[in-house]
């Protein structure tokens, strides 16, 4: 068979092609350091790792991309009578901030994972959208009701609220449980109905710098914040931080024990509000700008440091006493908002 000049040119380029990839292997093979750049960069495989996610610096694990979705916020009772709890071990953030009486409530913090079961949801205070506004400008709350003053405060921040009925499907009572503390919410739904009010809101900016850390640092297996109502106990055992509840580990309605990879301590001033509950009780104003000491526990350690914020839309940074920024080891978190002032939980370490 006779061939066109195209054939022939294509024969010829198919032969060059050839030789060029068996000499380049050959060098390969030989060690060539050259050859080996050439070939790294178009290696079958070969690609950018995925982000982790902006809440615990962590991946998702295998390709996944963080999901690219708002940070969201559930109001989690902290009493007796609403143990046990659910839901906290799938956020990626857990505060913890005093309310009126003494006792503490939990803001949980969900963006790269999900939890069909959080709760029992309870009401809003005002230092949610301090703590909420750090992520982006329209944050999602799941909560359940609240003072005027405090709901209102909540629209006026351009927090995202969303409550019992507003909307139904996300949230769920549960009849084996006696009311108010049976109210519980699935955040996979949460994000569809939250995602439809606030249309375009990002991905939350990241909370902390994550890292390996400097020896030597002070020994710390466990840390007691003790609120007014009940002590906020955290244990170092089989690389974690546990929670400790009356001397036993505080389980999850699954069974599981509440855990952390890192405890962040914000020394936060508290002052008397004129808004009440229905039992006559104060309501504390808690600040969340300024300075203030700080604590961070990793990996059985402790580090001793500040909080700085200037503005409630500014994110909290946290520095060691050298003026470094604090990193936290990839994964979940637990902020325990310590106040002074109208309460003052001390904060103790033991080794």
């Amino acid at each position: 068979m006779t061939l066109s000049s195209r054939g022939k040119a294509l024969v010829a380029g198919g032969a060059l092609v050839a030789v060029l990839a068996g000499g380049v292997a050959a060098l390969a093979l030989s060690g060539n350091e050259t050859a080996r750049g050439f070939i790294d960069p178009i290696a079958p495989g070969d690609q950018t790792p995925p982000a982790p996610c902006p809440l615990t610096g962590k991946p998702i694990g295998g390709d996944k991309e963080p999901p690219d979705r708002p940070a969201l916020a559930v109001k989690v009772e902290n009493t007796d009578e609403a143990q046990p709890l659910a839901g906290l071990n799938q956020a990626d953030i857990v505060y913890e901030e005093v309310v009126e009486g003494g006792i503490t409530r939990f803001i949980v913090v969900f963006n790269c994972h999900t939890a069909e079961r959080v709760g029992p949801v309870r009401s809003a205070r005002t230092t949610d959208p301090k703590i909420l506004l750090q992520f982006s400008d329209h944050p999602l709350l799941a909560f359940s009701g609240g003072a005027p003053k405090v709901v209102n405060g909540l629209r006026r921040s351009g927090v995202v609220g969303m409550t019992e009925g507003d909307p139904a499907p996300p949230f769920t009572r549960d009849d084996a449980r006696e009311a108010p503390h049976n109210l519980f919410a699935n955040t996979a739904k949460l994000w569809v109905a939250g995602q439809k009010r606030a249309k375009g809101e990002p991905a939350p900016r990241p909370a902390f710098e994550y890292g390996d850390i400097d020896k030597p640092n002070k020994k710390a297996t466990s840390v007691t914040i003790a609120f007014p109502m009940h002590e906020a106990e955290w244990r170092w055992q089989s690389g974690h931080w546990v929670r400790y509840l009356e001397g036993e580990p505080m389980t999850l309605e699954d069974g599981d024990p509440i855990v952390a990879d890192n405890i962040v301590i914000q020394q936060v001033k508290t002052t008397e509000s004129d808004i009440t509950d229905v039992a006559g009780y104060p309501s504390p104003e808690v600040t969340v700008t300024g300075t203030g000491k700080a604590w961070l526990l990793r990996n059985g350690k402790v580090i001793v440091g500040t909080w700085e914020r200037d503005s409630d839309g500014d994110m909290t940074t946290f520095q060691t006493k050298k003026g470094e920024e604090f990193r936290l080891q990839p994964g979940t978190t637990f902020v325990e908002l310590a106040p002074t002032g109208m309460f003052t939980a001390p904060v103790t370490f033991g080794s």
